[in-house]
């Protein structure tokens, strides 16, 4: 063999050598998708009509939301930046800010409606409830609103949401709840009972009037109920549009 066969075929070695070398980095660079499927959930699979499984359920649901899982918003304390009650016929309004809500991860479920995809399902809650705020009323008759810290305990007070279900599949054939726009009613099986501080002239002027309207105290405590229960529900969404139905429901074939 010649010297410059000799040279030409340690030319192609090593050109064969770089270009493996070059093929090889550039390949290692792409990303290689890997698929790590989600760790199962602690939830029960339950049916629409098992009340006792759904309570387990959403027992798991308040923890999970409490541990903020999957970017859900702790509502046990609630902070509320605030809720507004105006009642013209008495003159009366009130504003209550900075609302810390306790006792929300307690709430327990008394009843679950669920009907067919497009109509109407519901689920009725029961909470005792803790709230503390910044509580100004102002009366039509005067210029100087009247200022105090008010306590409120509600006890079993309850609030029935309604929506509007759907549901989804992805390309892996899960399927998802999507869940509609949300209705709140919330009702007081008993007034709630409130403290006000400091003793001042203004808190016990405060303190006549919700004694003597028990109305305005009673509408305040849902303002603040209602406002807590969309904040649940906000959570429930990002729940539902992030975990497959299979994981923590059974559902029969014709709800789909």
């Amino acid at each position: 063999m010649s010297l410059t066969h000799v040279r030409y075929l340690v030319l192609v070695i090593l050109s064969m050598y770089e270009i493996q070398l070059c093929v090889g980095q550039f390949f290692n660079t792409l990303p290689y998708p890997s698929i790590v499927a989600p760790a199962p959930l602690p939830f029960p699979k339950c049916v629409a009509a098992d009340i006792p499984c759904l309570r387990r359920g959403l027992r798991t649901f308040f923890f999970l939301m409490e541990a903020g899982h999957m970017g859900m918003k702790p509502v046990d304390p609630a902070i509320i930046n605030s809720v507004v009650v105006a009642m013209p016929e008495q003159g009366v309004s009130i504003l209550l800010r900075n609302i810390n809500v306790t006792g929300a991860k307690w709430t327990k479920l008394a009843d679950r409606i669920l009907n067919p995809f497009g109509t109407k399902s519901s689920v009725k809650f029961l909470s005792d409830l803790h709230v503390t705020g910044e509580l100004t009323m102002s009366m039509a008759q005067l210029t100087t609103p009247f200022i105090a810290t008010i306590t409120m305990d509600m006890q079993e007070v309850e609030s029935n949401i309604t929506y509007t279900l759907s549901g989804q599949s992805n390309f892996n054939n899960d399927d998802y709840f999507i869940i509609g726009p949300e209705r709140i009613a919330v009702r007081n099986s008993r007034i709630p009972t409130f403290f006000l501080q400091p003793d001042t002239e203004d808190t016990r002027i405060i303190e006549l009037v919700l004694q003597t309207n028990q109305s305005i105290l009673d509408h305040l405590a849902n303002e603040v109920v209602v406002a807590l229960m969309r904040n649940v529900v906000d959570n429930f969404r990002i729940f539902s549009s992030r975990v497959p139905i299979k994981h923590y429901y059974q559902y029969m074939q014709t709800n789909l």
